[in-house]
Protein backbone atom coordinates (compact mmCIF):
# COMPACT_ATOMS: atom_id res chain seq x y z
CA UNK A 1 0.00 0.00 0.00
CA UNK A 2 1.21 3.71 -0.87
CA UNK A 3 0.50 6.51 1.27
CA UNK A 4 0.58 9.72 -0.97
CA UNK A 5 1.50 13.13 0.56
CA UNK A 6 -1.87 13.93 0.52
CA UNK A 7 -2.65 11.08 2.45
CA UNK A 8 -4.41 9.60 -0.50
CA UNK A 9 -4.39 5.87 -0.52
CA UNK A 10 -3.98 3.99 -3.83
CA UNK A 11 -3.37 0.18 -4.04
CA UNK A 12 -1.43 -1.13 -6.78
CA UNK A 13 -3.04 -3.07 -9.70
CA UNK A 14 -2.66 -7.12 -9.46
CA UNK A 15 -3.62 -9.62 -12.07
CA UNK A 16 -6.91 -10.15 -10.85
CA UNK A 17 -7.79 -6.06 -10.94
CA UNK A 18 -6.60 -5.64 -14.20
CA UNK A 19 -9.02 -8.49 -15.34
CA UNK A 20 -11.75 -6.77 -13.84
CA UNK A 21 -10.62 -3.65 -15.05
CA UNK A 22 -10.66 -4.87 -18.85
CA UNK A 23 -14.07 -6.40 -17.21
CA UNK A 24 -15.24 -3.14 -16.91
CA UNK A 25 -14.29 -1.70 -20.27
CA UNK A 26 -15.74 -4.67 -22.31
CA UNK A 27 -19.15 -4.28 -20.70
CA UNK A 28 -19.26 -0.51 -21.11
CA UNK A 29 -18.22 -1.22 -24.43
CA UNK A 30 -21.06 -4.22 -25.28
CA UNK A 31 -23.66 -1.98 -23.05
CA UNK A 32 -23.13 1.26 -25.38
CA UNK A 33 -23.20 -0.61 -28.87
CA UNK A 34 -26.62 -2.23 -27.78
CA UNK A 35 -28.15 0.99 -26.65
CA UNK A 36 -26.82 2.70 -29.60
CA UNK A 37 -28.16 0.11 -32.15
CA UNK A 38 -31.69 0.42 -30.20
CA UNK A 39 -31.42 4.12 -30.33
CA UNK A 40 -31.35 4.03 -33.78
CA UNK A 41 -34.09 2.05 -34.56
CA UNK A 42 -36.06 3.76 -32.28
CA UNK A 43 -35.35 6.70 -34.02
CA UNK A 44 -36.08 5.24 -37.54
CA UNK A 45 -39.71 4.37 -36.58
CA UNK A 46 -40.58 8.21 -36.97
CA UNK A 47 -40.53 7.96 -40.59
CA UNK A 48 -44.20 6.16 -40.03
CA UNK A 49 -45.17 8.96 -37.57
CA UNK A 50 -48.43 11.28 -39.24
CA UNK A 51 -47.54 13.68 -42.00
CA UNK A 52 -46.19 16.82 -40.16
CA UNK A 53 -44.56 14.90 -37.25
CA UNK A 54 -42.01 13.19 -39.47
CA UNK A 55 -38.35 13.72 -37.83
CA UNK A 56 -35.97 15.60 -40.92
CA UNK A 57 -33.14 12.89 -41.95
CA UNK A 58 -30.77 15.84 -41.01
CA UNK A 59 -32.59 15.86 -37.31
CA UNK A 60 -32.63 12.40 -37.30
CA UNK A 61 -29.14 11.81 -37.71
CA UNK A 62 -28.24 14.51 -35.32
CA UNK A 63 -30.37 12.97 -32.78
CA UNK A 64 -28.35 9.40 -33.18
CA UNK A 65 -25.49 10.99 -33.37
CA UNK A 66 -25.99 12.78 -29.85
CA UNK A 67 -28.02 9.86 -28.19
CA UNK A 68 -25.04 7.57 -29.05
CA UNK A 69 -22.67 9.72 -27.49
CA UNK A 70 -24.05 10.51 -24.16
CA UNK A 71 -24.76 6.71 -24.08
CA UNK A 72 -20.82 6.09 -24.87
CA UNK A 73 -19.65 8.41 -22.49
CA UNK A 74 -21.69 7.42 -19.51
CA UNK A 75 -21.05 3.68 -19.93
CA UNK A 76 -17.47 4.40 -20.28
CA UNK A 77 -17.44 6.99 -17.32
CA UNK A 78 -19.39 4.57 -15.16
CA UNK A 79 -16.73 1.79 -16.23
CA UNK A 80 -13.78 4.18 -15.26
CA UNK A 81 -15.01 5.36 -11.99
CA UNK A 82 -15.31 1.24 -10.87
CA UNK A 83 -12.02 0.84 -12.14
CA UNK A 84 -10.73 3.81 -9.69
CA UNK A 85 -13.21 2.67 -6.50
CA UNK A 86 -10.81 -0.60 -6.79
CA UNK A 87 -8.05 1.33 -6.11
CA UNK A 88 -9.09 4.71 -4.37
CA UNK A 89 -11.39 4.59 -1.27
CA UNK A 90 -15.37 5.62 -2.35
CA UNK A 91 -15.49 9.01 -0.38
CA UNK A 92 -12.28 10.15 -1.69
CA UNK A 93 -13.20 9.47 -5.25
CA UNK A 94 -16.58 10.81 -4.93
CA UNK A 95 -14.99 13.77 -3.23
CA UNK A 96 -12.28 13.88 -6.71
CA UNK A 97 -15.53 13.87 -9.19
CA UNK A 98 -17.46 16.81 -7.12
CA UNK A 99 -14.46 18.88 -7.23
CA UNK A 100 -13.76 18.09 -11.18
CA UNK A 101 -17.42 18.34 -11.74
CA UNK A 102 -17.68 21.95 -10.08
CA UNK A 103 -14.87 23.54 -11.71
CA UNK A 104 -15.84 22.12 -15.22
CA UNK A 105 -19.36 23.66 -14.68
CA UNK A 106 -17.74 26.83 -13.39
CA UNK A 107 -15.36 27.20 -16.54
CA UNK A 108 -17.24 26.28 -19.07
CA UNK A 109 -20.67 27.57 -18.25
CA UNK A 110 -21.40 29.42 -21.67
CA UNK A 111 -20.23 26.09 -23.55
CA UNK A 112 -22.81 23.80 -20.89
CA UNK A 113 -25.53 26.42 -21.23
CA UNK A 114 -25.19 26.38 -25.15
CA UNK A 115 -25.07 22.46 -25.34
CA UNK A 116 -27.76 22.21 -22.72
CA UNK A 117 -30.12 24.31 -25.24
CA UNK A 118 -29.03 22.86 -28.52
CA UNK A 119 -29.93 19.16 -26.94
CA UNK A 120 -33.46 21.06 -25.82
CA UNK A 121 -33.82 22.14 -29.18
CA UNK A 122 -33.13 18.81 -30.92
CA UNK A 123 -35.19 16.76 -28.34
CA UNK A 124 -38.49 19.00 -28.21
CA UNK A 125 -38.47 19.43 -32.16
CA UNK A 126 -38.96 23.40 -31.61
CA UNK A 127 -38.03 24.25 -35.36
CA UNK A 128 -36.09 22.07 -38.59
CA UNK A 129 -33.88 22.93 -41.18
CA UNK A 130 -35.47 24.76 -43.78
CA UNK A 131 -38.50 26.77 -41.58
CA UNK A 132 -38.46 30.41 -41.59
CA UNK A 133 -38.02 31.60 -37.97
CA UNK A 134 -37.40 34.72 -36.09
CA UNK A 135 -35.15 34.71 -33.11
CA UNK A 136 -35.57 37.26 -30.12
CA UNK A 137 -31.97 37.82 -29.04
CA UNK A 138 -30.89 40.29 -26.69
CA UNK A 139 -34.02 42.13 -27.49
CA UNK A 140 -33.32 42.32 -31.32
CA UNK A 141 -35.51 40.53 -33.65
CA UNK A 142 -33.11 37.83 -36.19
CA UNK A 143 -35.24 36.63 -38.96
CA UNK A 144 -34.29 33.85 -41.67
CA UNK A 145 -34.14 30.46 -42.71
CA UNK A 146 -32.80 27.48 -40.43
CA UNK A 147 -29.65 26.01 -42.24
CA UNK A 148 -27.75 24.35 -39.73
CA UNK A 149 -28.70 23.45 -36.21
CA UNK A 150 -25.71 22.28 -34.29
CA UNK A 151 -25.71 20.97 -30.58
CA UNK A 152 -23.48 24.47 -29.41
CA UNK A 153 -24.85 27.18 -32.40
CA UNK A 154 -27.81 27.27 -35.21
CA UNK A 155 -27.06 29.00 -38.61
CA UNK A 156 -29.89 31.13 -39.29
CA UNK A 157 -29.78 32.95 -42.96
CA UNK A 158 -31.45 36.28 -43.26
CA UNK A 159 -33.81 37.17 -45.74
CA UNK A 160 -31.04 39.82 -46.91
CA UNK A 161 -28.67 37.39 -47.84
CA UNK A 162 -25.93 37.48 -44.79
CA UNK A 163 -25.06 34.27 -42.16
CA UNK A 164 -26.00 34.42 -38.25
CA UNK A 165 -24.28 31.82 -36.29
CA UNK A 166 -26.32 32.08 -33.04
CA UNK A 167 -25.37 29.89 -29.98
CA UNK A 168 -28.04 27.81 -28.61
CA UNK A 169 -27.96 29.70 -25.19
CA UNK A 170 -28.47 33.04 -26.35
CA UNK A 171 -32.04 32.35 -27.75
CA UNK A 172 -34.61 32.74 -25.60
CA UNK A 173 -37.87 33.71 -27.52
CA UNK A 174 -38.64 31.86 -30.85
CA UNK A 175 -41.57 32.86 -33.37
CA UNK A 176 -41.80 29.99 -36.11
CA UNK A 177 -43.88 31.16 -39.14
CA UNK A 178 -43.68 27.56 -40.96
CA UNK A 179 -45.62 25.91 -38.43
CA UNK A 180 -48.60 28.12 -38.32
CA UNK A 181 -52.37 27.32 -38.95
CA UNK A 182 -53.18 29.89 -41.47
CA UNK A 183 -51.78 33.00 -42.77
CA UNK A 184 -53.51 36.31 -42.33
CA UNK A 185 -54.86 38.63 -45.58
CA UNK A 186 -55.44 42.19 -44.38
CA UNK A 187 -56.73 44.93 -47.14
CA UNK A 188 -58.38 47.99 -46.77
CA UNK A 189 -59.82 50.23 -48.69
CA UNK A 190 -61.56 54.03 -48.85
CA UNK A 191 -64.87 54.48 -50.14
CA UNK A 192 -67.02 57.71 -50.12
CA UNK A 193 -69.91 57.62 -46.94
CA UNK A 194 -72.50 57.58 -49.63
CA UNK A 195 -71.36 54.08 -51.10
CA UNK A 196 -70.74 52.47 -47.69
CA UNK A 197 -74.53 50.43 -47.56
CA UNK A 198 -74.13 49.16 -51.54
CA UNK A 199 -69.94 48.72 -51.25
CA UNK A 200 -70.50 46.62 -47.67
CA UNK A 201 -72.95 44.31 -49.42
CA UNK A 202 -70.97 44.10 -52.31
CA UNK A 203 -68.02 43.03 -50.44
CA UNK A 204 -70.52 40.79 -48.29
CA UNK A 205 -71.45 38.78 -51.44
CA UNK A 206 -67.99 38.83 -53.28
CA UNK A 207 -66.69 37.32 -50.19
CA UNK A 208 -68.67 34.17 -50.39
CA UNK A 209 -68.10 33.90 -53.85
CA UNK A 210 -64.59 33.90 -53.57
CA UNK A 211 -64.75 31.30 -50.46
CA UNK A 212 -66.52 29.27 -52.70
CA UNK A 213 -64.60 29.36 -55.64
CA UNK A 214 -61.03 29.74 -54.06
CA UNK A 215 -59.43 26.86 -52.22
CA UNK A 216 -56.82 28.79 -50.57
CA UNK A 217 -59.15 30.57 -48.52
CA UNK A 218 -60.16 29.08 -44.92
CA UNK A 219 -63.46 30.99 -44.72
CA UNK A 220 -64.60 33.82 -46.14
CA UNK A 221 -63.37 37.17 -45.33
CA UNK A 222 -64.54 39.54 -42.52
CA UNK A 223 -65.28 43.23 -42.91
CA UNK A 224 -64.93 46.06 -40.33
CA UNK A 225 -64.47 49.49 -39.86
CA UNK A 226 -63.90 51.94 -36.73
CA UNK A 227 -63.63 55.03 -38.85
CA UNK A 228 -66.09 57.94 -37.75
CA UNK A 229 -69.27 57.98 -40.28
CA UNK A 230 -69.16 61.58 -39.79
CA UNK A 231 -66.49 62.50 -42.47
CA UNK A 232 -66.84 61.99 -45.91
CA UNK A 233 -65.28 59.10 -46.56
CA UNK A 234 -65.20 55.62 -44.79
CA UNK A 235 -61.73 52.80 -44.35
CA UNK A 236 -62.90 49.41 -44.47
CA UNK A 237 -60.47 46.67 -43.90
CA UNK A 238 -61.23 43.38 -45.25
CA UNK A 239 -59.20 40.53 -43.10
CA UNK A 240 -59.21 36.85 -44.32
CA UNK A 241 -57.51 33.41 -43.33
CA UNK A 242 -55.94 31.80 -46.27
CA UNK A 243 -53.78 28.60 -46.26
CA UNK A 244 -49.94 29.07 -44.18
CA UNK A 245 -47.84 30.30 -46.41
CA UNK A 246 -49.93 31.42 -49.44
CA UNK A 247 -51.14 34.80 -47.70
CA UNK A 248 -48.85 36.90 -50.54
CA UNK A 249 -50.48 35.49 -53.59
CA UNK A 250 -53.91 35.18 -52.15
CA UNK A 251 -54.04 39.17 -51.35
CA UNK A 252 -52.80 40.08 -54.53
CA UNK A 253 -55.62 38.22 -56.41
CA UNK A 254 -58.05 39.39 -53.73
CA UNK A 255 -57.33 42.88 -54.41
CA UNK A 256 -57.89 42.56 -58.26
CA UNK A 257 -61.22 40.84 -57.95
CA UNK A 258 -62.07 43.97 -55.43
CA UNK A 259 -61.19 46.24 -57.84
CA UNK A 260 -62.58 44.48 -60.80
CA UNK A 261 -66.01 44.07 -58.69
CA UNK A 262 -66.49 47.80 -57.52
CA UNK A 263 -66.00 48.93 -60.98
CA UNK A 264 -68.64 46.80 -62.46
CA UNK A 265 -71.06 48.21 -59.53
CA UNK A 266 -69.77 51.40 -59.82
CA UNK A 267 -68.28 51.87 -56.78
CA UNK A 268 -65.42 54.58 -56.59
CA UNK A 269 -62.39 53.60 -54.36
CA UNK A 270 -61.26 56.86 -53.26
CA UNK A 271 -57.06 57.11 -52.52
Amino acid sequence: MITTPSTLQVNLPGTTNLLWIAGFFVLAWLISWLLRRLVRRIINLSKFARRGRITSPERAHKLQVLIGSLITFLTFVVAITASLAMFIPTSTLIWILGLFSAAFGLSAKPLVSDLLAGMGFLFSDTFDIGEKVEFEIVGNPIQGVIEQVNLTTTILRAPTGEEFTIPNGEIRIIRNFSRGKFSTVNISLHVATVDLDRCIDTLKTLGDEIYNGQKDLIDPWQVISTADLATTKVELNIIARAVLGQGADVKLRLIKQIQERMKEEGIRLID
